[in-house]
């Protein structure tokens, strides 16, 4: 059977593996476990290592978060004020008009504390668990403009003002590409991209299409070109644009809100999958039986071709189950003996 690492690679390069990994993407589940809090966890790499690497341990599952990193927007607009007129740092909703994006300031990824933060993580990470795959969550260009102009503000300019949008994006993109550059010679394993505010829930196709397909294609181009692996999380509904995302260069959808099944008939012959018990119905409150069916199925109906991580449909609650995890966990090695004889 191949190694854990080895399985994750072959599965982002498409040729599939011969054992299911199991990612939980669990970060707050580990950090609340060991009564942190998430600052206190972002703040230290000695902290977040510990949690992440004995939550882990304990549970059974597969892989390590080195953490989310907002250091781009922080240190572009983070000297800005916000529309309530107040400095706060973190360079959220302080760009409205095109005069704000040009006092932004310049964003060197050697000076950001956060990514030196999240280096050491990784290499103590590395030092802990060898074997097992490391991951980070960082924001497509996109998402990092949403931060910079705040949400209401993102979300009406997606409709009454795209080329203000678009600018933005266009304006963080290099910060963006070199950030993942700097992690992808750290040695990650894939690179985790969120899109929670791009689905059906929150914009319409149309001002996807519009407003943040381009630019991704274009970011993860560059990003992948340089050598990393990208797991894109199509965090809400995105069956109506599932086509458009298939251009954005990801090895793997994390998916949410839709049936695995139907998008692996779909889509699995050109790009993995990952996902997709629901984090609050079935692994926070179902019961430990319903956990592993459900799993089970999971990985029946996406891991036929070895092409396939399971894993929640986003952030596992801190208030799931340990038996629960578990069950996760048994149901994948069970599947793995029906599926790879």
């Amino acid at each position: 059977m191949m190694g854990k690492r080895e399985a994750v690679k072959a599965i982002l390069d498409g040729k599939g593996a011969d054992r299911i990994p199991i990612i939980m993407n669990a970060f707050s589940l580990p950090v609340m476990r060991y009564g942190y809090t998430m600052p206190e966890v972002m703040m230290s790499p000695e902290k977040l290592t510990e949690c992440m690497v004995g939550t882990r341990q304990a549970l059974g599952y597969d892989g390590l978060c080195a953490g989310v990193y907002g250091g781009i927007a922080a240190m572009m607009g983070g000297h800005l004020s916000n529309s309530e007129g107040k400095v706060i740092g973190d360079g959220d909703d302080v760009v409205h008009s095109f005069e704000d994006i040009e006092k932004l300031r310049p964003y060197d990824v050697n000076q950001c504390m956060m990514m030196k933060n999240l280096l050491r993580t990784i290499e103590l990470m590395r030092e802990a668990e060898p074997d097992e795959p490391v991951y980070a969550i960082l924001h497509v260009p996109a998402a990092v403009a949403f931060t910079l102009m705040g949400a209401k503000p993102a979300f009406k300019a997606m409709i009454k003002n795209p080329d203000l949008f678009l600018a933005l994006c266009e304006y963080v993109e290099d910060a963006v590409v070199e950030s993942c550059k700097v992690l992808v010679d750290a040695g990650l394993d894939f690179l985790w991209f969120p899109m929670p505010n791009f689905g059906g829930y929150c914009i319409s196709r149309k001002s996807y299409e519009k407003c943040i397909s381009e630019s991704n294609i274009r970011a993860n181009r560059r990003i992948k070109e340089y050598g990393a692996s990208i797991v894109i999380h199509t965090c809400g509904l995105y069956d109506d644009r599932f086509d458009l995302v298939l251009k954005e260069s990801g090895d793997a959808w994390h998916i949410s809100d839709t049936q695995t099944k139907k998008v692996k008939e779909q889509y699995g012959g050109r790009v993995s999958l990952m996902g997709n018990i629901p984090c609050c119905s079935i692994l926070m409150e179902g019961s430990e039986k319903e956990v592993y069916d459900f799993a089970f199925q999971e990985c029946m109906d996406g891991a036929g071709d070895g092409r396939f991580i399971l894993s929640g449909d986003c952030d596992v609650s801190p208030l799931t189950p340990d038996e629960n995890v578990r069950a996760v966990v048994r149901a994948a090695k069970d599947a793995e003996k029906v599926l790879f004889k």
